[in-house]
């Protein structure tokens, strides 16, 4: 069972520059990261298809589940 402080703790950050045009789901493929992240472009929720602009401000927050 992971612990919400255990993915605190491997909380990385990166500045990535996109320089060609390319979808959310690319993205994350291209960060060899799953397609079942939440992803917020400048604080906003968006889907798998969403084009990536220049200058988005992008997070990337794993899904977490509770009970």
């Amino acid at each position: 069972m992971t612990h919400l402080s255990d993915t605190i703790s491997k909380t990385r950050v990166r500045k990535l520059i996109v320089t060609e045009p390319k979808t959310v789901a690319e993205f994350l493929l291209e960060l060899d990261l799953a397609n079942d992240h939440v992803v917020l472009i400048d604080g906003k929720r968006v889907d798998l298809d969403y084009q990536l602009k220049e200058n988005d401000r992008v997070v990337v927050l794993p899904r977490i589940a509770g009970g």
